[in-house]
Parts: structure tokens; C-alpha cells; sequence
């Protein structure tokens, strides 16, 4: 992402990212990410950082059926109609083999 932006870490995390302990996120803005745009999506695709090259397949989706429903919800390329207790056997798999990143653009 900073490559991609063209800017250095500190100036990247400063003006996007919202960082909560260890965690950095991207700020959200309009209910999205704030790389978000409507007409074209992720602006910053080519550089974007690790979890989202996983999106949808996120971990808060195994905490509940509800984070998994808004995500389903939101991701017009996931599978609908899967149930969330199978969706949770397949990525909890995937993810012991350390294979849920092979699903990533």
C-alpha cells in the first residue's frame, strides 16, 4: 500500500489508518473502506494490504452468524445460500492447512 500510494508508512497510517492495540484497519468513511469508491471500486487494488487480498473469507466471520451475514450480505461474489455452519467447517479447515489465502485475487 505504501508503494502503491507512493507516500511513506508513517504518512500512509496517519491519513488512513485507524489503529486499535496491534491492530491497523483502514478508516471507514460512508460505511466503507475509505479506498472505497462507488464507481470503482477499491482504488488502491494493486496494493492493497494482506487482509484484504483475503476479503470476504475474514476471521470475525467465524466469531458469529451475524458478522458472517453482513459480510455474505455486503460481498456479491460469495456463495449465497450457504449455510453459516458449513461455511465455518470449510474456512476453519482452510485455514489449518494455511490454504485460505489461495482464495484471494
Amino acid at each position: 500500500m505504501v508503494a502503491a500510494l507512493k507516500m511513506s508508512r508513517e504518512e500512509v497510517a496517519t491519513k488512513y489508518w485507524r489503529v486499535t492495540g496491534s491492530v491497523a484497519q483502514m478508516q471507514i468513511r460512508d460505511g466503507h473502506c475509505i479506498f472505497y469508491h462507488s464507481e470503482q471500486g477499491c482504488t488502491v487494488h494493486g496494493g492493497r494490504p494482506w487482509r484484504c487480498r483475503q476479503w470476504p473469507l475474514h476471521p470475525s466471520m467465524l466469531v458469529g452468524e451475524e458478522n458472517f451475514r453482513t459480510i455474505t450480505d455486503s460481498c456479491p461474489g460469495f456463495v449465497q445460500g450457504m449455510e453459516y455452519e458449513e461455511f465455518c467447517r470449510i474456512f476453519r479447515a482452510l485455514l489449518a492447512q494455511g490454504d485460505a489465502g489461495k482464495f484471494a485475487a
